[in-house]
């Protein structure tokens, strides 16, 4: 299960792409499992996750 090890960097890179596009089977598995073992990255999924949907309420805040 080598090929699924990412960094906290790779993970970073996973959640920001997670953010605008679908990630591949692969690239899923390998985030779920860093995130399962990493101290720090699911603080920043969650700050991701917290960004991307202050952004779409703040769209349709300006679109009424």
């Amino acid at each position: 299960m080598k090929f699924l090890d990412r960094s906290c960097l790779e993970a970073a890179r996973l959640l920001s792409k997670r953010a605008d596009d679908r990630l591949t089977l692969i690239e899923r598995l390998a985030l779920r499992r860093h995130l399962a073992v990493c101290g720090a990255c699911p603080r920043f999924a969650r700050q991701v996750d917290l960004l991307r949907h202050a952004v779409g309420r703040w769209k349709q805040y300006t679109q009424d």
